[in-house]
């Protein structure tokens, strides 16, 4: 066996570890099925470590660590004749264990559920209506957030409406279908992506693709945490896909679809709105090339424009990164949450400058120990949010020093 197939069958043992672990965390009032023998085992998960704060704890961070390390050797060790593709199936064989895992550490999922529900079965507007207006039906239950209308937009609701549909109105059933609905969605983005670098004229390593894709994070709050970022994500690279093309061939197609997209994108969630600039550099360059629908412009504007959009085009990753980081440093993401951090991770692949590509790395470090205060209180009451964003900046900035000491030493050596 070589490394990278240590380093890889670790991993995943450390990930199907966790998949039992997240068991957990199952919510009191949630039975997924009666099945004895999964009974038997979610009645010991809640004795010996639900009721446990400490040891809970303690078992998550030690778990995080192994994937961290797991995460690394396998990166580390990745053959330089590793193919994109190749890290795509790995990427997918570490789903397999964390698609039948508890989504541990959010019950958004839930609220993705009961809002379609409310659509489908109460015939009622989520975005407008709660799901404390139905206190009798038994899935309110495990929700969480219960008291407030849907904060995505409706383009996810929409969007939700086809794995609830399909689900036939069985809960476990349709927990099930939302996670196989990201499990598309990872393939989807990792050759949109690629697709992306391509067209800017970008060299998107393996390696790179494998920083993201088999990253902890990304994995966790994905597929176990069945987090919706993805499906704001995948429009919103598309539509910068369409526009990057110089090419006159159905170019007012590509712009009306790109812009098409980018709202779509928007309607799932706002983030993306910040991608505006990008998606508007993009199309004015198409217009100026092969359009006279600006002619009427001085000379010395159109230019300006193309210096904005060559600067851009050789950036787009480091600019729709930091111009979607933006958002995490608002109150309202509460300096941030974990999954947030996805939003300007994903370009990684993209981004050539160094100190941004190891701030990103740093941030996935400490954003996967933001949930231990959380664990440790058994909720979010008195100082807790206060903790977490310690360990999200604090142990950032600590991670990140290491790996700036670690760069040093390896250059010298």
């Amino acid at each position: 066996m070589n490394k990278s197939t240590f380093w890889f069958c670790f991993y995943f043992i450390v990930v199907a570890a966790y998949s039992l672990f997240s068991f957990s965390l199952t919510d009191p009032n949630l039975v997924l099925t009666t099945w004895p023998i999964y009974w038997n085992f979610q009645q010991w998960m809640w004795q010996t470590f639900f009721q446990n704060a400490q040891l809970l704890s303690l078992t998550y961070v030690t778990l995080i660590s192994l994937a961290l390390l797991g995460w690394y050797g396998v990166v580390k060790t990745l053959p330089t004749s590793t193919k994109r593709k190749d890290v795509l199936v790995k990427c997918l064989l570490l789903c397999i264990p964390l698609l039948f895992s508890y989504n541990a550490l959010s019950h958004d999922v839930f609220n993705y559920i009961f809002n379609a529900k409310m659509v489908v079965v109460y015939q009622q507007d989520p975005h407008v209506n709660v799901a404390l207006d139905h206190p009798d039906d038994l899935w309110v239950r495990f929700m969480h957030n219960t008291h407030t209308p849907a904060p995505y937009g409706y383009g996810w609701t929409i969007f939700s409406l086809i794995p609830y549909v399909l689900g036939f109105n069985k809960f476990l059933i349709t927990w099930l279908l939302f996670r196989g609905v990201n499990l598309l969605a990872i393939p989807l983005l990792f050759i949109l992506l690629s697709k992306l670098g391509e067209r800017l004229r970008l060299a998107v390593s393996a390696k790179d693709m494998a920083i993201v894709f088999l990253s902890p994070l990304f994995l966790i709050e994905i597929i176990s945490n069945s987090h919706n970022d993805l499906w704001m994500l995948i429009p919103a690279v598309t539509s910068l896909w369409l526009v990057s093309l110089v090419s006159k061939r159905e170019m007012w197609k590509r712009i009306l679809l790109g812009g098409v997209l980018l709202a779509a994108s928007i309607s799932t969630k706002l983030a993306t709105v910040t991608l505006l600039p990008l998606w508007v550099a993009g199309t004015w360059r198409l217009v100026t090339l092969y359009s006279t629908l600006l002619k009427w412009l001085p000379l010395k504007v159109r230019r300006w424009g193309d210096a904005v959009w060559g600067l851009s085009r050789s950036n787009t990753g480091l600019i729709a990164s930091l111009l979607l980081f933006l958002p995490l440093l608002s109150s309202r993401s509460q300096w941030f949450h974990p999954w947030y951090l996805l939003w300007a991770f994903v370009w990684f692949p993209l981004i050539t400058v160094k100190w941004w590509r190891l701030v990103l790395l740093s941030l996935v470090v400490s954003s996967l120990y933001r949930y231990v205060p959380w664990l440790l209180a058994g909720g979010f009451e008195g100082p807790v949010l206060l903790q977490q964003q310690a360990v999200t900046w604090l142990g950032g900035l600590t991670a990140l020093v290491l790996l700036l000491v670690t760069a040093r030493l390896s250059k010298k050596s």
